[in-house]
Formats: structure tokens, sequence, C-alpha cells
């Protein structure tokens, strides 16, 4: 529960309510935390449960309507909400992706298998063993590798996550203090199907393999598909095109084992563009506007108050910080009505209210022609202030001169810097008019008195003390939210300079905050330790925002995906160099007898290991081209897609990572066939020889 919150009686909170209605307030609104099974749909989900319970949820005024809002947190509920075929295409590629590296790996386990007992399934099927009793036999191998793997599978991926979760919920300040870790038998029993499912699919070629092969054909097998025939040369073979060649013999093999380590390069690449397009400086702008910002808790937790910082503690944090550019925002403490066309108004209230109640609401506001009374909130800004905003159309510059009637309308852009309205704002020029009033207060507007038994209907606001302003409209701006009131809702948010909002309001314009930036990183420190010492303390009257924090969450949220991505791509590297070792590895045990005719007619032990080497470098050059291939391909892909679940992401093309693989696949590509070759020449030529019948 935040600290601002206290606990308080149902009956004191009754009477205050009760007290708030004969002002003309209204009732007090109750809030209900939903933590849904799914965070697929979480919008549609709760539309419906409104929906089964007969309520409604696009009203503030109907008694039966329960609103709904939705945790920006949950990033996929989100992007369900800006889908279309080519970020469907691409999510679906990369799920495609990973399932089928998965599939890789366990398909290559039991290829290699086979291969390795291919002649002992020859010598079953010389003493009567039919291909569906050996498909059978491969199954249950697998059925019982399954049995083992699959529940040490379960228990070591709830350990990780029970490890990874708290910190993905801390780094995206969902963290609550105490994190549960779900124990769903759904879970588990997807997960289980799932790999049930791709280890029947991976051995089922082996097992057709191994069906297939007859027992003459066994006794000969050394890992090669049939090739067209070789025309013969006079120049004599050469070490790395015998290497070459020897890719060639089973191309099936060779694509598998390339393509499952350039898939794992293709997401480290992936994971490098995504963690490098977090844009600090977009994040960081839009979270702070400034170096620091400095008021009240009240400002920073959305409360009204009748006074934020003041003055005084303005001047002792100028007089102790060295500002580059600094000013106060002020909030005018006085009611203000805007004067707007009925036509944006009804836009305002109808998110909230349905055609009947917006046509009664109408009714019952003052009205000017085709011009009616909103609400607005207006905010002042120190002239230094002014170059923290966005303008978006005309010029703020009459804004800055003395005695002056210009006024700035705040627009809201979405996160992506649009504007999707532009219609509902009157246009650069327009003359509109404020009503100032010194006090307000609702009555029956049948008796001109307000009673409990007052219905909604017949609320109405009578001004006092009320007297007219003419702005004109000089621009469209952005009012950053972290300098603003932050929070919004019916009628136009204005801006003034603060002269003029002193002047016609009466000098109700209040300090509502103060900013200021800094020259260098040192000034920024000294400021940041100043202001920490200033705040520290449960009951400290202030509070502060400073770019530092912002860049300190932004830093989090990265480390968190390079942490979860950084484990994928060690899961998926993995699978690429067990590949490629087995891939090396059952083309050295399946050409033994091979190598020991080479050996046996003059080639060289330095010479058959070099010829592994070009082999081993073959496939990791091969690798890396196919990476960068499909590095071209996934990348736009890639990120259309993380560019419409983030906003502060930016999609920049880069082929570093790929590049930064080479010297790391050159060394696999010499050392693991070294390794391998040196276990297996052990054994004399003739031991090979006769190891091989």
């Amino acid at each position: 529960m935040p600290v601002h919150y206290i606990n308080i009686s149902r009956d004191y909170a009754d009477d205050i309510e009760a007290q708030a209605v004969k002002t003309g307030l209204q009732p007090f609104r109750t809030d209900l935390n939903v933590m849904l099974a799914s965070g697929t749909n979480i919008q549609g989900q709760m539309e419906q449960v409104d929906t089964d319970l007969g309520y409604t949820w696009d009203s503030y005024t109907d008694p039966n309507s329960v609103r709904i809002g939705v945790n920006w947190g949950y990033t996929s509920s989100q992007l369900e909400s800006k889908l279309d075929p080519e970020l469907v295409i691409a999510i679906a590629a990369f799920l495609l992706l990973v399932i089928f590296t998965g599939y890789l790996i366990i398909y290559n386990i039991f290829q290699i298998s086979v291969a390795g007992d291919i002649r002992f399934y020859g010598l079953l099927k010389t003493i009567g063993t039919t291909p569906r009793q050996l498909k059978r036999i491969i199954r249950q191998q697998a059925l019982l590798l399954c049995l083992i793997g699959i529940p040490a599978g379960l228990l070591l991926g709830y350990g990780i996550g029970a490890v990874l979760v708290p910190v993905v919920l801390h780094s995206i300040q969902l963290d609550t203090g105490i994190t549960t870790i779900s124990t769903s038998p759904v879970i588990f029993l997807g997960s289980m199907l799932f790999a049930l499912l791709t280890v029947l699919l991976s051995c089922s070629k082996p097992g057709k393999m191994a069906a297939k092969v007859s027992p003459v054909e066994a006794t000969k097998y050394t890992d090669v598909m049939q090739t067209k025939k070789k025309r013969r040369s006079i120049r004599g073979a050469k070490l790395h095109q015998m290497a070459f060649a020897n890719l060639g013999r089973n191309k099936k093999k060779t694509v598998l084992v390339v393509v499952s380590l350039a898939l794992s390069v293709t997401l480290f690449n992936a994971l490098c563009a995504f963690v490098g397009g977090f844009s600090m400086e977009k994040y960081v702008s839009a979270m702070t506007c400034a170096d620091f910002i400095v008021s009240t808790p009240d400002y920073f937790r959305y409360n009204p108050a009748d006074e934020f910082i003041t003055p005084e503690q303005i001047e002792e944090i100028a007089a102790n910080t060295k500002a580059s550019l600094s000013g106060t925002g002020y909030a005018v403490r006085k009611p203000a009505y805007l004067w707007m066309t009925e036509n944006a108004l009804r836009q305002d209230y109808a998110k909230y209210e349905s055609a009947e109640q917006l046509d009664s609401h109408m009714s019952r506001l003052e009205h000017r022609g085709n011009m009616v009374m909103g609400d607005t909130r207006i905010e002042a800004l120190d002239n230094s202030l002014f170059d923290k905003l966005q303008v978006f159309d005309g010029d703020i510059s009459p804004m800055l001169e003395p005695d002056n009637n210009a006024i700035a309308i705040a627009v809201s852009l979405d996160d992506y810097g649009n504007l999707p309205n532009l219609e509902y704002y009157p246009k650069v020029g327009d003359t509109i008019t404020v009503t100032y009033a010194d006090d307000v207060k609702y009555i029956d507007s049948r008796t001109g008195e307000l009673t409990e038994d007052t219905p909604e209907e017949y609320f109405q606001a009578k001004l006092y003390g009320a007297r007219d302003v003419e702005y004109t409209v000089c621009a469209l701006v952005e009012l950053p939210n972290s300098m603003s009131y932050r929070y919004s809702g019916i009628g136009y948010d204005v801006v003034l300079s603060v002269d003029t909002a002193q002047r016609d309001s009466g000098g109700a314009a209040i300090p509502m905050l103060y900013l200021f930036d800094t020259a260098d990183e040192v000034d920024e420190a000294e400021a940041e330790q100043y202001l920490s010492k200033l705040t520290a303390g449960e009951f400290s009257p202030l509070m502060y925002e400073s770019k530092a924090t912002a860049r300190s969450e932004f830093a989090q949220f990265r480390q968190m995906f390079l942490l979860i991505g950084g484990i994928l791509c060690a899961i998926i590297g993995l699978v690429g160099l067990l590949n490629f070792f087995n891939a090396m590895m059952t083309g050295i045990l399946s050409r033994r007898r091979e190598f020991a005719v080479l050996q046996a007619v003059g080639m060289t032990n330095r010479q058959l290991k070099t010829m592994l080497i070009y082999e081993g470098l073959f496939y990791a050059m091969s690798s890396v081209a196919a990476a960068f291939i499909l590095s071209l391909a996934v990348g736009p892909l890639a990120g259309k897609m993380l560019g419409s679940m983030f906003w502060f992401f930016e999609y920049r093309f880069t082929i570093l990572p790929v590049l930064l693989t080479i010297p790391v696949f050159l060394l696999l590509g010499w050392l693991i066939p070294c390794m391998m070759y040196d276990n297996a020449a052990k054994c004399s030529v003739v031991e090979q020889l006769r190891d091989a019948q």
C-alpha cells in the first residue's frame, strides 16, 4: 500500500462522503484491483465481466457503471491493441525460431544415435526384426529419455523462473514485496506435452532411416547420401577441397548444423539490436523534462492542496545548487472555466456517458450561442520554462511579451508523438474566453437550494464574483507531464505566463513546482547530493525527481531484458554448439574405416587432422554467412514488433554482433575437430580397420 494512504473506519468515510455530497461534490469512487488468470486481452476480459454482471463501463455518471483501466505494465495487452498482419507474422516468426532450435537439438541427438547404431539395427533386421519394431525400439528409447529428461527440465525451469521472476518484477516496478511463483498444473502439463510432442516428432525421421536401411547397407554405412557422379581430376586432391566435398556428402546434415549455429547467432544479434535500440534519451525525456523537479509529496502523489512548494524553499534550493536553467511552474488556485464549442465538450463527456445522459448533461450547462462553459486547468510558467514546451503549431513568443493576452493550448500526443484528434482543439489565432470566479457553489436549478434529495440532473454551478477574460490562442503545445498538474480531465489544459495569470486571477497563481537543469555532471552530482539530504526523512516536506533516477530505472529495465535474453541466447547457443559437436563426432565415428583406408594409402595424421579442421572452419564460416542473411530478414520484423511494444525503442540495424562471433566460431571450428580426432586417433590403422568391419 502506498505510504500516503491511511486506513479509516467505514462509518467515518460514509460521514465524509455525505458532507461532500451536500456541498455539491460527487460521491466517493470505489476502486477494485483485479488480477486475471491471463494477461491476454485484459480490456476485453473485463468488459465481458461487466456485461455478465449487468454493468456498463462507458459512463461516469451511470450508477450501474463499473469503469475499467488496464495497467500499462502489461506489455502483451498493449501489443494486442496494435496488432496488424505484419506484426503477427513477426511474432510468429520469432516463436517458430525458438521452437525450431529446440527441435534441431533433439533431432540431431537421435540422428547421431541411429547413425552410431546403424550396424546394430542392420543385425537386428537379419534375425527377423521388422521395420515397425525398429521404429518402436527407437520411440521407446525416446520415451525412456523423456521419463528422465522432462521432470528434470521442469524442475530446472521452475528453479530458473523462481530466480528470474522476482528480478523481472523488480525491474518493471511491479514487485509488491512478496513474489509468488505459480505452480499451476496447467503450466507443467503444457510444458510436458510440448516437450513430449517435440521428442516424438524429432525421433520419427531417424526411426524411418533405421527402418529403411538394409543389413548390407548398414555394414557399409558411412553417413554419406547418394550424390551425382563426380568428374575425375588430374590435379590431385587438396585438403580444403576434400573437406568442402565432405560437407556435400550429406547435405541435409550440413544444413541442419549450419542453421542451428546460425540461429544462435541470429538471436544474439537480435538481442543486441533490441537492447541497443532502447533509447535512454527518449525514455528519460518522457519521464522528466529537467535534471531536477522539486515539490511537495502532494504534488508527486496527485493530491490537491492549497499550497505546494513555497517561495522561501525555492530560494533556498536555488542558493545551494548551480543551475544553468531554472524556473517555477504555478497552479491557479481559483475557480476558472473555459468556453469551448459544444461539439468539443461532447467529445470529452462521450467517453463516460451514454448519448441520453450526454444530452441531459449538456442541457444543464451554461451556453453562449454555440459555446459551452467547460472545466479547465490553467498552469502558469516563468518565462525561462517556455523552452521546455514542444510547439506543435503556432508560436509562443507572444506569451513572453509584457502585458500580453496570449494563451497556449496543451495538446495530448500519443507515445509516438502523434496528435490523434487535431479537430478537437481550437485553432491558432482563435479568441477564447476564460471565466474566473471568486467562488462556486452547486444549487438545485429548480429551487436555488441544494438538498440531499436533489437529483443529479438538476445540479447547477453558480458562480460568485465572476468575470471574463479573452485570450488569443498563440500556439498548440505539448506540456511535459512531469512539469504539469500530472492529471487531466474534462476540458482544455492551458498555459499562461505567470504575470498574465497573476493579473487575471487576482494573484491566485501559487508555486506548484521548481525545476532546474545543471551545466555539467559535476554540478548535477552536487545537486543530487544536496537534494537527497534535503528530502531525507520520512516526514520531509519536499520530494524531488531527477534524471539520475530515471536513468537508474531505465538501466534496471534494460538489465532485465539483458538477463532474460542472455539466458535465451546461451541456451540456443549451447544447442548450436552441441549440434556442431555432434556433427563432427558423427562424421569422425561413421568414417573411421574411410579414414583408416586413407591413412593406409599414405595420408598422414596431420593431413587428416587438417582436413577435419577445414571441415570445422567451413561449418563455422557458413554459419556466420547464414546468420548474416537471417539477420537481414529477421531484423526489420523484430524491430516492428518491438517498436509496437515499447514506445522508447528505436530500431537500428546492426551486424556487429555477427562479426564479433567470427573469431569465436573460428576457434571452435579449429578446437572441436582437433579434440575429436585426437580422441579417435588413439587406435592404430589396423585396429581402426578391424573395428570398422
